[in-house]
């Protein structure tokens, strides 16, 4: 008897840990704390409706995110080119990452460019700053 409880809970266990890892976060955060605003460009080239002002926390429903990857997402993952600046003339590209849209997970962990950079902090969570 306590084999047959012990695979039971062994098992809705697993379940568990297997259906909680598979939750797409709610929203994208996007901490900005520099003095120029940013921007995701989804395909590198299609700019984000919701751009993350200087010195703000942008937050963009993970629904969105989905809507705007429509057509551009390969293996699960979504490629954007993150810019700083994006508003003015001589905007800075910080590099292309990937959100793998059913888990949240970006990559790479950190993009560097002209002295300012993007953490990630965790699943669909970054953090923006001059170096």
């Amino acid at each position: 008897m306590k084999t047959t409880t012990r695979a039971c809970i062994t098992a809705a266990l697993g379940l568990a840990s297997a259906i909680a890892f598979a939750v797409p976060p709610r929203q994208l955060i996007t901490h900005n704390t520099t003095d120029l605003d940013s921007n995701a460009f989804v395909a590198g080239t299609i700019p984000s409706q919701h751009p993350t002002k200087a010195h703000s926390d942008g937050k963009v429903l993970w629904a969105s995110v989905r809507m705007a990857c429509y057509g551009h997402v390969v293996n699960g993952k979504c490629p954007a080119l993150i810019k700083v600046g994006a508003n003015t003339d001589h905007p800075i590209e910080l590099g292309m990452l990937y959100m793998d849209l059913s888990t949240g997970i970006i990559t790479p962990s950190e993009l560097h460019a002209s002295g300012y950079a993007m953490i990630v902090n965790g699943p669909a969570e970054t953090t923006l700053y001059q170096e």
